[in-house]
């Protein structure tokens, strides 16, 4: 293969399938420094060309149309000002916030899970003191590591700023057996976290790409190297540590039976599901969850919005 063929191949990985380019890499046994020289090459020869928007003129037709094309109820699209992770994270956080701010009453439950948008999220949410509103973990987030899943700083933050009860739920989000689980499960207290979860008014959660990077499988969790593969392999994404493939199906109930938490069916039966999630490398686990009906209200940021309109409309369903 050429330099032009390899370009081309890399631009359309890239641009086209929504790939990271460190997939890209990988994929294609080339260095990381050798995708981005061949990304510039190119942009250089014309292969590719590139709009720059004003997001103010355009995300609400963004919006308008990934709402039609997933059927959702409402889908708001964050301004970012870079095509940078924490700067996307830091944005859907602030529109999340903004959001759950407008949709929390008085005597409401909310149904938290856990991860860096929901962190960016709890840190942004204003002081907003309702009457008995409760906010409830909807998954384990106790790491047995160093790594930290900030699962205890977001609900802290969300109780405070609605002045709300909180209900931790203090349980890794995997057992070693289902054994273990079913019993852990079975605890008067445990069982009562998990049942206000169930019954919560509003659920707010994101979605997590399966790869090797992925934090859940570096929180101490017992998944053996063969289970990795498999999930690599066959998954495309998790909504509450539940991985699921292109359709929205459970990839591996062996592993989904030893998941602390709401399952896919329960998460489904809360009124109202709001999704927030973004990133290149999570285009194919949003765009599964959102076909999948697990969610009704999807935040995202701009530049995760043009590349799920890109990767439709292409007919792509490659990482």
């Amino acid at each position: 293969m050429n330099k032009k063929e390899q370009s081309l191949a890399v631009a359309r990985l890239y641009y086209e399938s929504g790939h990271s380019q460190q997939d890209i890499a990988r994929e294609l046994s080339l260095s990381r420094p050798t995708v981005s020289r061949l990304l510039h090459y190119a942009r250089e020869q014309g292969f590719v060309e590139i709009t720059i928007r004003d997001p103010a003129e355009s995300l609400q037709q963004l919006a308008e149309r990934i709402k039609a094309l997933y059927g959702l109820s409402r889908v708001l699209v964050a301004p970012v000002p870079m095509e940078e992770l924490a700067e996307q994270e830091k944005a859907m956080g602030e529109q999340t916030a903004e959001f759950l701010s407008t949709i929390v009453h008085d005597g409401s439950t909310i149904g938290i899970a856990w991860g860096n948008v929901l962190y960016e999220m709890a840190r942004a949410l204003k002081t907003h003191f309702l009457r008995d509103v409760r906010v409830v973990q909807l998954k384990g987030g106790m790491s047995l590591n160093q790594n930290s899943t900030h699962a205890y700083e977001i609900l802290d933050r969300t109780t405070r700023a609605f002045g709300a009860r909180g209900y931790y739920l203090p349980l890794p989000v995997m057992f070693d057996t289902v054994q273990v689980k079913n019993i852990v499960e079975a605890d008067h207290g445990i069982k009562s976290i998990l049942d206000i979860g169930r019954h919560s008014d509003i659920a707010v959660f994101t979605v997590g790409a399966v790869q090797k990077e992925s934090q859940l499988f570096h929180l101490g969790y017992y998944i053996t190297e063969q289970e990795k593969a498999f999930l690599e392999e066959k998954a495309v994404g998790d909504v509450c540590s539940r991985f699921y493939d292109a359709d929205g199906n459970i990839v591996d109930p062996s592993i989904d039976a030893r998941t602390v938490g709401i399952s896919l069916q329960e998460l489904k039966q809360i009124p109202m599901r709001v999704l927030a999630a973004g990133g290149r490398h999570k285009l194919r686990a949003i765009a599964a969850a959102l076909r999948s009906g697990v969610a009704d209200v999807f935040i995202t940021d701009a530049f995760t919005a043009r590349a799920i309109l890109a990767r439709e409309s292409g007919g792509s369903s490659s990482k």
